[in-house]
């Protein structure tokens, strides 16, 4: 009996352990390690800024404005500096630094026909469903030098994770991707909360745009996340008024009310559809 017992107990400790592969695994450890270096170079740079900021003698209104209207270059330089010093630290580049090349290289070949099915049916259909609430031009509020750094630093928040999980996972091709996924996807919202506490109502945005681009990466559709990220995550942001940073404040199209989720969600569900179902390479 005492045997039967001991054995019982050690059953579901092997369970757990067996949770996800040694592949899996590493993939979330390194991500987990790349999430971390996000947040603490964002808060080391804001705590940089905000030092000189002091030593010149500035007001913490004043210090607030630089950093809202600076946020999209912080992020960028987290993301792109976790990104440098993940791929440095995990020694992804295969032994050598040729192969890392290499590896990005041969992942950039010509994107299938139905991802401009995609960004077509999402950019249109959804300025149409937007239009239905309230959507209007503010051309007053537009500035170029802002419209750039809206839509370059949505384009890195995004596509940097994607770059880093897509060379974890031919580094390391995990057996269990859909547990990756959840795991990773727990780990970017947070780390996006910790960078940016007044996320509010673009959760959903953020669930949405990593689930897509994580599937494209199953895929192994490197350069459909590109276009992806390129025209349909960042023109939403700089040109539709859903920047996770500025909200429409600067955009050319913002809107009084808020969206309903059903039918966000109904729009990425039918350009999602098309994209699995369709034939189209």
């Amino acid at each position: 009996m005492a045997f039967t017992q001991k054995e019982s107990n050690i059953k579901p400790m092997r369970k757990m352990t067996t949770f996800l592969s040694t592949e899996g695994k590493r993939v979330i450890l390194y991500y987990a390690l790349f999430c971390f270096l996000f947040v603490f170079l964002n808060l080391l740079i804001v705590s940089v800024f905000i030092f000189f900021h002091f030593l010149l003698d500035h007001d913490m209104s004043t210090i607030e404005n630089w950093l809202n209207r600076n946020a999209w270059e912080i992020l960028t330089m987290s993301k792109l500096g976790s990104l440098y010093f993940t791929a440095k630290i995990t020694k992804l580049n295969l032994v050598d630094e040729t192969k890392y090349r290499d590896l990005l290289k041969s992942s950039l070949t010509l994107p299938s026909i139905k991802i401009f099915g995609v960004i077509g049916f999402i950019l249109i259909i959804f300025y149409a469903f937007i239009t239905q609430f309230g959507a209007r031009l503010q051309t007053e509020q537009f500035k170029q030098d802002l419209f750039y750094s809206s839509f370059l630093g949505s384009f890195f928040f995004y596509f940097c994770d994607f770059v880093i999980l897509y060379i974890l996972s031919r580094v390391y091709p995990p057996k269990d991707l859909l547990k990756v996924l959840y795991i990773s996807l727990v780990m970017f919202v947070i780390s996006s909360k910790l960078a940016l506490p007044y996320l509010n109502k673009y959760y959903i945005f953020l669930i949405m745009h990593f689930v897509t681009l994580f599937y494209f990466m199953s895929k192994d559709n490197f350069s459909d996340s590109l276009l992806y990220s390129l025209f349909v995550i960042a023109p939403l942001s700089s040109l539709y008024g859903l920047d996770i940073v500025w909200d429409s404040a600067y955009s050319l199209i913002s809107y009084k009310d808020s969206l309903p989720l059903l039918g966000i969600i109904g729009i990425w569900g039918l350009g999602l559809g098309y994209y699995h179902i369709s034939r189209s390479d």
